[in-house]
């Protein structure tokens, strides 16, 4: 689930920004330069789908016309298809596929542009005059749900006005709950107003980016009162918290739907809890554990809410592939809590986690063991005192004889220290005479050493082949 920095094929946001323009300029020089454009990036990195797609239905229009129309037929339903599907691929997230007009209905696609694939893959080619006219519909619904709302989420300030205005609604929403008047109520409407067009023209990118980190900061998701928080190891998830922050969830969830947000909030909460796999977004240094627990609490309730455990009929709302990976190579009591609330939420993933859940939990009860453990130094301080008087008197000795070596390597460390010092004739000494400097690598007397050996040696066999 980590999230880092995205490869992307253009240079800056202005360029980004620019080319977006230039696909629906009025000048068809304009619309010619920015399939360039695009056609450059596809030859750097990938591109995404939407800006695939706008390119190759803007070279369509631009193309000449002479061809025959059968094979403009062919090339139009052909581009129409490659739209539909790689827009809506992006949306399948379950383990069971969806189908495709589920994922259209999801994200705001047209139903007869599903119906329209369909009739160009298995059923006679529709004429060129509905070809053209679904393609010019296509980049206009690709302007209204992708580049509109793409430079709406450009900006650098994104997620301080996405701050903002959570907490204005959060306030307003606490000042009705506290005294129930027509001002409070008209200033948690106006609030309400501001979010909602504020989110409304975010696109779904912006999400993940801005607006789940400010809904995981204290005061939000998180109350600042931790007495409302959620509590380790149950992480049960508080009933006033989840009756004050449902408002707010449904709210967001009716602009991007339910898929979309929950996916994000569960990989924001991972990357929280989960600091290896984090992509910046959170210190870790300042995750209490009432605030883990509540998020943990957060998790619970997710699952409990928009998940469907494995063999469910029903399409799940939310998926935990990356969630599971991300916890088990990332071992600890916060991953080890969330990997609890799967196994909770899904008895058939449960009974494959548990083997690793159980590993877990003794590895950390392993590990609190050995930390409260006292540890008992092997010296205490009278021997090592002993130790210093020692080694000072052997110090002080051969301070006194400059030519003498009586330092035993090997002596006992726990010799008292008032033991007799050594006797002049135990001694050993070495002639100190001055000699006469010589090059490094050489003799005494200035010559180079041989140290080639013999040629017979190479005669001689390594190993001895037995007889």
């Amino acid at each position: 689930m980590s999230r880092g920095p995205r490869l992307v094929a253009w240079t800056s946001t202005a360029e980004y920004v620019a080319v977006g323009e230039q696909l629906y300029a009025e000048s068809p020089q304009d619309r010619h330069r920015g399939v360039l454009a695009v056609k450059a990036w596809r030859a750097r990195a990938r591109v995404p789908a939407a800006v695939d797609a706008t390119a190759t239905l803007v070279e369509l229009q631009l193309a000449d016309s002479t061809q025959p129309v059968s094979q403009q037929r062919l090339t139009l339903s052909m581009a129409l298809i490659r739209f539909v599907n790689s827009i809506l691929d992006l949306e399948q997230r379950t383990a069971v596929a969806q189908s495709m007009a589920v994922l259209a209905r999801r994200i705001g696609m047209p139903a007869w542009f599903v119906e329209l694939r369909h009739a160009c893959t298995h059923e006679q080619v529709p004429s060129l005059r509905v070809l053209r006219a679904a393609c010019a519909h296509a980049l206009v619904w690709l302007d209204e749900h992708y580049w509109r709302r793409q430079t709406r989420a450009l900006p650098e300030d994104t997620r301080d006005r996405v701050r903002a205005a959570v907490a204005e609604y959060v306030r307003a929403r606490d000042s009705v709950k506290a005294a129930a008047s027509k001002r409070n109520a008209g200033e948690f409407d106006a609030a309400k107003a501001a979010l909602v067009a504020l989110t409304g023209v975010l696109h779904s990118d912006a999400v993940g980016a801005h607006v789940v980190r400010v809904l995981l900061e204290p005061g939000v998701l998180v109350p600042n009162d931790k007495r409302l928080r959620a509590r380790f190891p149950e992480c049960t998830m508080p009933p006033q918290l989840a009756r004050q922050s449902a408002s707010l969830l449904r709210l967001l969830a009716d602009v991007w739907g339910e898929s979309v947000l929950f996916d994000e909030l569960l990989s924001a909460i991972c990357s929280a809890l989960v600091p290896q796999s984090s992509d910046g977004g959170f210190e870790p240094a300042t995750l209490g554990p009432s605030h883990a627990a509540t998020l943990v609490a957060w998790v619970r309730w997710i699952l409990d809410k928009h998940y469907q455990p494995v063999g469910s009929d029903i399409p799940s709302n939310v998926a935990v592939d990356d969630l599971l990976e991300t916890c088990l190579r990332n071992p600890g009591y916060y991953s080890r809590a969330v990997l609890k609330a799967v196994s909770d939420a899904d008895p058939v993933l449960g009974r494959e986690l548990r083997p690793f859940v159980d590993y877990m939990g003794k590895a950390l009860a392993a590990l609190a063991a050995a930390d409260a453990r006292p540890v008992r130094s092997t010296v205490d301080a009278e021997e090592m005192r002993k130790e210093e008087e020692l080694m000072q008197t052997r110090l002080d000795s051969l301070r006194g004889s400059p030519g003498s070596m009586d330092v035993d390597m090997d002596a006992d460390v726990s010799v008292d220290a008032d033991e007799p010092e050594p006797q002049p004739d135990a001694r050993w000494a070495y002639d100190v005479r001055p000699g006469s400097p010589c090059p490094i690598g050489t003799l005494a007397d200035g010559c180079v050493p041989d140290l080639e050996l013999p040629l017979w040696i190479d005669d001689i066999p390594l190993f001895v082949t037995p007889a």
